[in-house]
């Protein structure tokens, strides 16, 4: 963190994005437009017209080589939303340089390389890496765990998810990829909900559309977390009637919960209607951009970020590995999360009573 550890109270902190896609450009037009205190820099993508479209009107530079872009003196820190398989290695090229990196998740594509990122983060002896995992910078899921941590309804006992997505690319989609994409968000607020690890998972799943035979397109992974509660989450990529996220916390005297849409309630043609997000973007844009503002601003300021960490990742990919062994094998699989490095004790979890 060399660059922003000299510039300490800074107007602007200078923000690399790497991946022009979906999620990166997101991120580029928040940096762009929605966050204070921060300016994009650059963009890197292989299609350079598709980077360059983004950083017009900005004055950022473009670049091909995400390498490039993460070693470049006009860059403080990181963005990386490029596809999962370069997650690990760009961000381990951040720690060699010393910038701070805001990774999407996954971490990595396996549990034993999200290790070694860990093992040289450690290394490095600071923290330089938070992660994607911006469900908890929401609204609704923070005043969830407000509610449980406030005991006023008791000790949680159970977590009740359902993660739903209007569709998917067939050709682009696996029973293994929904575990890694979709559901480790789920096993991510499972663990800062509860401020415990995940130590056993049962994950089921069917095809329900002809087009993705052989692929579980509907998974539901039961749990038990840190041998006190229970917790089931329900994946299904394929549900056509929009995009929806939501949680329950059923507690000994009472239970909190997401709020249903806040959308006007339309009412004609004898029937009622409630308009419903259609992607994640629509759901979790204001997350995104709280995420991005808290991120970016204890960087400037020279604070450390207070965000899921390196460790975070890890943990939710070992989580992520026994629920794909477990869809293959059609038993429960028992979870073994390694002690927490010293680097990392003292923040993520908290302890939810």
């Amino acid at each position: 963190m060399e660059n922003s550890e000299k510039r300490v109270g800074i107007e602007q902190i200078l923000v690399g994005v790497v991946g022009a896609g979906s999620m990166g450009g997101m991120h580029a037009r928040n940096l762009q437009s929605r966050v204070a205190g921060a300016r994009l820099a650059a963009v890197a993508d292989l299609d350079t017209d598709r980077a360059g479209k983004i950083a017009k009107g900005s004055g950022s530079a473009v670049f091909r080589d995400a390498v490039e872009l993460i070693r470049d003196d006009g860059v403080e820190a990181v963005v990386i939303a490029s596809p999962n398989a370069t997650h690990a290695e760009l961000t381990l090229e951040c720690l060699r340089v010393g910038k701070p990196v805001l990774c999407e998740k996954p971490l990595a594509t396996t549990a034993e390389d999200a290790l070694k990122v860990v093992e040289a983060e450690v290394e490095l002896g600071r923290k330089l890496i938070q992660l994607g995992f911006m469900r908890r910078f929401d609204n609704q899921h923070v005043a969830v765990k407000e509610a449980v941590a406030s005991g006023a309804i008791g000790a949680p006992l159970l977590f009740r998810g359902w993660h739903r997505n209007p569709q998917v690319v067939p050709s682009l989609v696996t029973s293994e990829s929904i575990v890694l994409d979709s559901m480790i968000h789920d096993l991510d607020s499972v663990r800062w909900l509860f401020g415990r690890e995940i130590d056993e998972v049962y994950t089921r799943g069917i095809s329900t559309k002809p087009a993705l035979e052989g692929t579980h397109d509907l998974q539901l992974t039961q749990m038990s977390v840190g041998g006190e509660f229970l917790a089931s989450v329900e994946v299904y990529v394929a549900a056509e009637y929009g995009y929806e996220v939501g949680l329950e916390v059923v507690c000994e005297s009472g239970t909190a919960h997401v709020a249903p849409f806040d959308e006007a309630v339309v009412r004609r043609d004898a029937a009622q209607y409630q308009r419903i997000d259609t992607n994640p973007f629509d759901r979790f844009q204001p997350a995104f951009m709280t995420e991005m503002q808290q991120w970016t601003g204890a960087l400037r300021s020279g604070e450390h970020p207070e965000g899921p960490d390196a460790w975070d990742g890890y943990a939710a990919l070992v989580v992520a590995e026994s629920c794909i062994a477990s869809l293959g094998s059609g038993s429960p699989q028992s979870v073994t999360v390694p002690e927490r490095p010293t680097l990392y004790r003292n923040e993520g979890l908290g302890v939810v009573r």
